[in-house]
């Protein structure tokens, strides 16, 4: 059942990669090449900050043709694009710059003849920012004139850029909204499998408290609101009139190798030696305050934020492989199953990073999406192996407790039948104690009747009193030893014990601890030893006063005490 599921969520988030595939393709078509409608792109470097004036009367021969270009920290960077209107599929453009640009000015005269500008870049300010100018450095402008549209774009960075053909795209306005289109069908599917997912984790670590299903929530969530950043999935509706809540979601990357590395702590709690959990729950604790110091970075510098971050990420994914090479053999199968996920991820991760520094590209984000579903399946599965093992541990426990309760059942009913066997030596006890004292009777009886028969007899005196004195004998100690020689049967070590703590104890105040440890009430006691009452009262008086006892001490528990 187990593997079953996992093969239909394998399936199911195979669908949209295959998708992406289609549309990382298609995109890479159209951005292989600039369209026909561009004449040419030169770009003109200053020191100085000149005015638009000052750069559209400069002669043609000062612009160069734009190749490669690295700018520099805060030069002065012109491009001068000419388009051929003929070739115009529409009367409304984008130019897009794959990278982020501090300040983009895009300088285009209108149809009455005046100049006009659009601005964009991250740093722009919060009351300029629009959907059209600002987020993913896109910039807009119309076709205008007769026959050719020529615009001047200032650009400005604080740090080094790369810039060339290939980071720059210039598509219409219709193509744009097909692409975001296509974009948003796919990212949707991605989020329905995701948030199905997250809800029944969610689910889980309600249920259960089990902060492993939390994790992979938050995992799953955070990866999902860089996809939502990477494609321009919110660029419409309330985050169309606030960029700056979509540019920040660029940092929710950051924190996916956070929740990660709690998860891993969690997974690993079972599995590996104290030290090396030690480890790694300092790995999560630096990689948790790293991740909060990225968005602060970002207040001051958003492209600093922007490097710290890809840097990073390309450490964790080091220390990431690092962890699965040395712990994949010392851990369970279902945290191998954790670690092999994790390296398809770090695979995405690296291709995006080590791509976008080179030429950063939206499509590059799918190596990223690619590794994080694959790692989802793999996660899925490894939680449902968590899941499967749970019960299994709760059966076996159930099971234990049943082995432990039938056991105690079998020593209480082996108690019980030594406790029945006792008493029932000890009635028998009592009873050959009541027979002696039926033969001392009837011996005193005897002895008295042949003692009677020598005083009117002298002619048999003599053998008379041999049987006098052998009956006599018999009363002493013989039918008591027989009753104490049972009585050690079942209590081996009474007479020992007794005489270890009380050893002044007189032979008939042992005898007397002899009947009390087989519960014999006093009047069964008087009828025994063919004594009366008040007799065995004060018997029982010495005795607690040999041994010590007050008058709130019950002498009948303390002797049962005795073993």
């Amino acid at each position: 059942m187990m593997f079953r599921d996992s093969k239909i969520i394998f399936y199911v988030a195979l669908l949209p990669i295959i998708f992406s595939v289609d549309l990382v393709a298609a995109i890479d078509d159209g951005n292989s090449k600039l369209p026909d409608l561009v004449t040419e792109i030169k770009y003109y470097s200053s020191n100085k900050d000149l005015s638009i004036d000052s750069v559209i009367n400069l002669s043609d021969s000062s612009f160069i043709k734009l190749e490669h270009y690295t700018i520099q920290p805060n030069e002065i960077f012109w491009l001068k694009v000419a388009l051929d209107n003929r070739f115009a599929m529409s009367d409304e453009y984008f130019i897009h710059f794959y990278g982020h640009l501090d300040e983009v000015y895009l300088y285009q005269k209108s149809t009455n003849g005046k100049w006009t500008v659009q601005q964009s870049g991250i740093l722009v300010p919060e009351k300029l920012k629009t959907v059209k100018g600002y987020i993913k450095d896109k910039i807009p402008f119309g076709i205008t004139g007769d026959n050719q549209t020529i615009l001047y774009l200032r650009i400005k960075n604080e740090i080094v850029k790369e810039l060339d053909i290939s980071r720059i795209q210039i598509i219409d306005s219709e193509s744009f909204g097909r692409t975001i289109s296509q974009t948003k069908q796919i990212q949707s599917f991605f989020l329905g499998i995701v948030s199905i997912l997250c809800f029944f984790n969610l689910l889980l670590y309600l249920f259960t408290g089990t902060r492993i299903y939390l994790y992979y929530m938050l995992h799953a969530i955070f990866s999902s609101i860089y996809f939502i950043y990477a494609f321009q999935y919110v660029e419409t509706g309330y985050f169309a009139n606030h960029p700056e809540v979509n540019l920040y979601f660029f940092f929710s990357a950051a924190f996916i190798p956070v929740v990660y590395s709690w998860f891993l702590y969690e997974s690993l709690k079972t599995d590996v030696k104290s030290n090396v959990l030690s480890i790694v729950r300092k790995y999560a604790i630096t990689v948790s305050a790293f991740a909060l110091l990225i968005p602060v970075i970002a207040l001051f510098d958003f492209t600093t934020a922007v490097l710290v971050d890809d840097i990073y990420s390309i450490v964790n994914s080091i220390i990431i492989v690092l962890i699965v090479v040395l712990l994949f053999r010392k851990v369970s199968n279902t945290v191998k199953i954790i670690l092999s996920g994790s390296l398809f991820l770090v695979v995405g991760v690296f291709l995006t990073v080590v791509l976008n520094f080179r030429n950063e590209l939206p499509v590059h984000v799918y190596f990223f999406q690619g590794g994080f579903f694959i790692e989802l399946i793999f996660f899925t599965v490894a939680i449902n192996f968590m899941q499967q093992n749970e019960r299994l541990a709760k059966i076996k426990a159930e099971l234990k407790n049943t082995r432990l309760v039938n056991a105690k059942l079998r020593e209480e009913r082996k108690a019980q039948q030594l406790r029945e066997q006792v008493q029932l030596k000890e009635r028998d006890l009592a009873t050959k104690a009541a027979v002696i004292s039926q033969k001392e009777t009837l011996i005193k009886s005897v002895t008295s009747q042949l003692e009677k028969q020598v005083q009117n007899n002298s002619l048999k005196i003599k053998d008379i009193k041999d049987v006098v004195s052998n009956l006599h004998s018999k009363i002493g100690s013989n039918f008591w030893d027989e009753f104490e020689t049972h009585f050690i049967q079942v209590h081996p070590d009474f007479y020992k014990s007794l005489n270890k703590k009380y050893p002044t104890l007189t032979i008939n105040e042992r005898r007397l601890c002899a009947f009390i440890k087989l519960n014999l009430t006093t009047k069964e006691i008087a009828n025994i030893t063919k004594r009366n009452p008040e007799s065995i009262h004060m018997t029982r008086s010495r005795l607690r006063k040999k041994m010590g006892l007050n008058k709130h001490d019950n002498l009948e528990t303390i002797i049962s005490t005795i073993s």
